[in-house]
């Protein structure tokens, strides 16, 4: 009988997504709260020196513009690093190649990886979410697509810590993707000011940056407005989505990182 192509095995497959969430939350102090502690902190700080600062948006103060965007933060970080650490792990403890031998297709393989990072993702953004709410009130305009974005986005940055787990073969160039790419993106992707305000280039940079929509439309649906054109950035997401995690199942299929030639 034929078996389909993303699940050959599910058992096998679902055994992976397990230890993919399980390996992390046996840490869960340095994998979940101590991010969840640098977004209250950011809160509180950046909340605390800026709150009455002026927001471009009609009838949002500075704190509620501000939640989303470390919202989205904590899951692009959480989601990126748990399946690019753990690839990296399994190859500096020389056991990357047992892969190889796993009964399961590499579609599934590669859709474990990312869902475990999405969980993670979603994880620390919702209990980041709920920590500031404390400050801000729990209101959500649209709560079901906010999760929803928040998964997405999730979904995207896990995608891109799997491709980086494969192609990378250290920790340090880990460390250099995140805190030389991903984490400047992020701080000039829309999460502590509105990015049509920066200056000349910088607020071009918007169309290049993959963060900006993401941000962008995780606080359309917590506060109802946004920058820019909402739909261009939602087609702009997806694109992303699909990308993303067909390129890692093809370096996943292809054995960059795994298979020795």
């Amino acid at each position: 009988m034929k078996k389909s192509l993303i699940f050959y095995n599910k058992t096998g497959f679902m055994t992976l997504l397990q230890r993919e969430i399980h390996r992390f939350m046996k840490v869960f102090v340095q994998t979940i709260f101590a991010p969840l502690l640098s977004n209250v902190l950011y809160l509180g700080i950046f909340g605390g020196m800026l709150q009455t600062r002026e927001v471009g948006i009609d009838g949002v103060n500075y704190l509620h513009f501000l939640v989303p965007g470390l919202v989205t933060m904590g899951a692009i970080l959480a989601s990126f690093q748990n399946p690019a650490f753990s690839i990296i792990v399994q190859k500096f403890q020389s056991t990357i190649q047992d892969l190889n031998s796993y009964p399961i297709s590499d579609t599934e393989k590669s859709l474990a990886f990312i869902l475990g990072g999405t969980f993670r993702g979603l994880l620390v953004g919702t209990l980041t979410y709920v920590a500031t709410a404390f400050f801000v009130g729990f209101t959500i305009q649209q709560p079901v697509f906010f999760f929803i974005s928040l998964a997405i986005t999730s979904f995207i940055f896990a995608s891109i810590g799997l491709i980086s787990g494969l192609l990378l073969d250290s920790f340090e160039k880990m460390n250099f993707v995140l805190a030389l790419i991903i984490t400047p993106l992020t701080y000039v992707g829309g999460v502590f000011f509105e990015i049509t305000k920066l200056p000349g280039v910088l607020s071009n940079i918007r169309f290049i940056n993959p963060i900006y929509p993401l941000v962008n439309i995780t606080r359309y649906t917590y506060i109802g407005a946004h920058e820019g054109n909402l739909f261009l950035q939602a087609v702009t997401a997806g694109m992303f989505l699909i990308g993303f995690f067909l390129t890692a199942v093809y370096i996943f299929k292809k054995g960059l990182g795994i298979k020795i030639d």
